[in-house]
Order: structure tokens, then C-alpha cells, then sequence
């Protein structure tokens, strides 16, 4: 079985993709551990919400938003 090598320029791609993925994917679970935690607390009677929970939030969707927005910069490459 012949072995191909990918060009230096492919390879580059690769790991940019494969990165942009990794960052997309541990963005939407912070972002999506941010609002689990927030639900439990709203349904827990009696709890409060954290004074930076609403700051934690939104910094989760602001990493989660950039993170997709790389993740589409590499994925035009394969279109």
C-alpha cells in the first residue's frame, strides 16, 4: 500500500481545521455547562444565582461565537 504525503499547505489546513474544531467544540461545552448551571439554579427553590454567573455566561457565548466564526473561516476551504 502506497503512502501519500499531503502537501505542506494541506498539512497546515488539517491542523487549522482540526484546531478551529477542538475550540469550537470546548467553547459550545463551557457555553453549554454556563446554562446547565444556571437552570439548576433557577430550579432549585430557594437558591440564589452567583453575582458573576451573567458575566461568566456571556463571556462563554463570546468564545463560542468566535470559535464558530474560525471554524467557518477554515471550513470554506473545503467547500
Amino acid at each position: 500500500m502506497q503512502r501519500r504525503v499531503l502537501p505542506e499547505s494541506s498539512r497546515l489546513t488539517v491542523r487549522r481545521t482540526v484546531a478551529a474544531l477542538q475550540r469550537s467544540r470546548e467553547a459550545l461545552v463551557d457555553l453549554e455547562s454556563q446554562l446547565g448551571d444556571l437552570l439548576l439554579r433557577l430550579r432549585t427553590p430557594g437558591a440564589s444565582l452567583d453575582v458573576g454567573a451573567g458575566e461568566r455566561l456571556s463571556g462563554a457565548k463570546n468564545d463560542a461565537v468566535a470559535a464558530m466564526a474560525d471554524l467557518e473561516q477554515v471550513g470554506h476551504l473545503f467547500a
